[in-house]
């Protein structure tokens, strides 16, 4: 039985703005501190008890690794992250630049397609009427209609079955076609949307009472005439908007239709595929704003408001938030800083004033995948050296792999790895959409895999990692195309948990041993996905590489010591260096 906090011996006080040091000792402060220490002893021993119990035996080891992990975490945050704040400021005046011309430039766009009609490029409401060039008549028929909002657990409800006829129809029952507007003001107000009022007095005069003006209200009313809002919208009859047709179902929201990163990644190639040029410009521009708003506020100025006097920033690292269980950071968030090319990483330096060293895993969730599944071909290919992205561009743009340059194969990485996390391509253009299918054809092995896992969580509700890290779908069940509810995240947790769950916190851990070992200077400062950073000092580049290959490339021997797992694919590392976290040049291993 585990002890209640004894929350309501301070519940009244803190409402009344009493802190515990003005609480009565005896007979608040250390009550509610023995129950809250039972608490937590009670809850840690409930804990110990179930993971006894046959079915959970399996996480144990998880445990213990978290523990280990647990004192990493601890050097990192103390150790924390030297930042150049001047270069900081630089960059974030290179950002307010791009967001004023991209801002200005919106503008522009939205005056072309809209008229006069204004647009708040912040509503939701607002840009889907301005992409789709509709507009909902009725919310409530329009939410019924798209089944939009979640069902009594909190889930999204599945999108209404409509083929494209009645998808078509649907739309057209309830949005009409936006227009363009040619704005007139409002002569009762001059347009300023107010009107000054006056009190109404009575006066007698010959036995004849009238009304007569009084002294002004004190404050402005809205006009009534225009509703306050100072000019008239006058329809032109010409169709405003980009013109895009709504994609499906799937797709409707409550203000309409989504306009959110992933829908508007979709819309810019169906954009490019009917020649819309402008469509294009527009959404490619505001996708662009949105992330530059983010590294602005949350980057920016947020790692300026969290670097101290001395120069170092210690964001938190949090083990326990994402459901893979790999690690997450807030205060602030480095684990979610776009990876490559990333100008804020330049004010990310070396306390050493001398280099920042990082190692990552090369293609690790794919090598994850082929370790899982055991894919013959997933293991030919990474064991003949194959570019797998190379493949990817190669069969979306239907030319010979040698022909595939290096900006193409960046571009379509994303493409590489979505196959492995469950996506099927639904939604993207008809040649990315082959690739998907094309994929799973020459990877039989990682398909019958996926299809496995699916079975097994509609039979018990568990998906499980080599090293028993376990996770749970008690209510999957069976969907009429034959994957089953949470297909994604099924097919998705298992990779990415072993990849960042299990083996990057292992090599991490190996790493902070072999660092104590040998009394190194350097510092580990971060661990981002399949990344460790370092700090390092200026004697000991030579030993920091060779510590980082030991305990990333061999962390396959500590797999097998823990979880009595052998992996059948080797780890491949790579190491660069330079004198911040942006301006890195790869350095060979041998």
């Amino acid at each position: 039985m585990i002890e209640q906090k004894k929350s309501e011996l301070v519940d009244d006080l803190f409402k009344s703005g009493v802190g515990f040091e003005a609480m009565p000792l005896d007979d608040v402060v250390i009550p509610y501190a023995e129950a809250d220490v039972k608490s937590c002893a009670g809850v840690y021993l409930s804990q110990m008890d179930a993971f006894e119990s046959e079915e959970n035996l399996s996480l144990k080891p998880i445990v213990v690794l978290m523990n280990e992990m647990l004192e990493v975490l601890v050097e990192l945050e103390t150790n924390g992250v030297k930042i150049d704040l001047k270069v900081l400021s630089y960059i974030g005046q290179q950002f307010q630049k791009e967001h004023d011309e991209l801002s200005k430039r919106l503008e522009e766009i939205v005056e072309i397609v809209m008229g006069d009609t204004p647009i708040n490029l912040n509503s939701g409401a607002d840009v889907s009427k301005l992409i789709y060039s509709r507009e909902v008549v009725n919310r409530d028929y329009h939410i019924q209609t798209f089944r939009i909002g979640t069902n009594a657990e909190g889930k999204p409800l599945p999108p209404p079955r409509m083929n494209k006829a009645e998808f078509n129809t649907a739309v057209r029952s309830n949005t009409r076609v936006v227009q363009k507007t040619s704005v007139v003001c409002c002569p009762e107000c001059d347009g300023r949307g107010l009107i000054q009022k006056y009190k109404q007095k009575t006066r007698t005069k010959n036995k004849i009472t009238y009304k007569v003006t009084g002294d002004p209200y004190k404050n402005l009313s809205k006009c009534p005439s225009c509703v306050g809002v100072g000019a008239f919208y006058n329809p032109t009859g010409k169709v405003a908007g980009l013109k895009i047709s709504p994609l499906g179902p799937q797709y409707a929201s409550v203000n309409g239709f989504k306009t959110d990163k992933g829908t508007i990644k979709l819309l810019i190639s169906h954009a490019k595929s009917k020649n819309n040029d402008l469509a294009v410009e527009f959404l490619t521009k505001i996708s662009r704003l949105s992330a530059v708003s983010t590294y602005l506020t949350s980057f920016v100025k947020g790692i300026e408001t969290w670097t101290r006097p001395n120069g170092l920033i210690h964001t938190n690292f949090n083990q326990c938030i994402t459901a893979t269980g790999r690690l997450s950071s807030s205060n602030i968030n480095l684990q979610n800083m776009p990876k490559r090319g990333f100008p804020v990483r330049k004010a990310m330096v070396s306390r050493f004033d001398y280099k920042i060293v990082e190692f990552d895993y090369s293609g690790l969730e794919f090598r994850v995948a082929g370790e899982v599944s055991r894919d013959p071909q997933i293991i030919e290919d990474i064991l003949n050296g194959k570019d797998i992205h190379k493949q990817t561009a190669s069969i979306i743009h239907r030319i010979p792999a040698e022909e595939v340059t290096k900006e193409t194969r960046a571009q379509i990485k994303f493409h590489t790895f979505a196959p492995l996390y469950g996506s099927q391509g639904s939604g993207l253009a008809e040649h990315e959409k082959k690739y998907y299918d094309e994929f799973f054809v020459i990877y039989k092995g990682l398909k019958s895999y996926q299809q496995r896992l699916m079975d097994g969580v509609v039979k018990n509700g568990i998906v499980q990692t080599p090293s028993g890290r376990q996770y749970y779908w008690p209510n999957a069940r069976r969907l009429k195309n034959g994957r089953v509810t949470n297909a994604t995240q099924v097919v998705n947790y298992p990779i990415q948990g072993f990849a960042t769950g299990d083996i990057v916190p292992l090599a991490c851990i190996r790493a902070f041993r072999l660092f104590k070992k040998h009394n190194l200077k350097s510092k580990l400062i971060l661990t981002v996905h399949d990344s460790i950073v370092v700090d390092c000092h200026p004697d000991e580049l030579t030993q920091v590489k060779k510590v980082l290959v030991e305990a990333m490339a061999n962390v396959g021997e500590e797999l097998e010591q823990r979880f009595d797992y052998k992996p059948v694919l080797p780890l491949d590392v790579e190491m660069t260096v330079g004198p911040n976290w942006l301006e890195q040049e790869e350095i060979p291993l041998d």
